[in-house]
């Protein structure tokens, strides 16, 4: 999937499942930006993908405590000049409420999202 193609399908996600006070966390070492509703996921996803000619994620593991669930991604992006390609380690974390999608955080540091999730961060795999 292309950038494009991931953002439209989790914004369709979103669309169905998000709850009426969602929230995007982008979660840097040095920045937290916070975008609300769905349209604030496809604003902040849009501009993070926008450098880049092409973007993918590949998915390493994917796993739940309580209400929440954690993704250990790639994120795999190739740039615009020389399109070389950059990898780098990352983590999602979706929290859960009443059976919707309260927040999605994604953040730069798998170490970070894993303990925002309430995982050790170094815990062995279990994919």
């Amino acid at each position: 999937m292309t950038g494009e193609e991931i953002i439209e399908s989790v914004t369709e996600v979103l669309g169905q499942f998000a709850h009426p006070q969602y929230v995007t966390v982008m979660v840097s070492e040095s920045v937290t930006q916070r975008y609300d509703g769905v349209e604030g996921f496809k604003e902040a996803w849009t501009d993070w993908v926008s450098p880049y000619a092409g973007f993918r994620i590949e998915f390493d593991e994917v796993a739940q405590l309580g209400d929440r669930l954690l993704f250990l991604v790639r994120q795999v992006a190739t740039t615009q000049h020389n399109t070389v390609e950059i990898e780098t380690p990352s983590a999602a974390v979706w929290w859960l409420e009443d059976g919707q999608i309260r927040q999605a955080a994604f953040y730069l540091d798998r170490r970070a999202g894993m303990t925002a999730a309430g995982f050790e961060p170094d815990r062995p795999s279990t994919g």
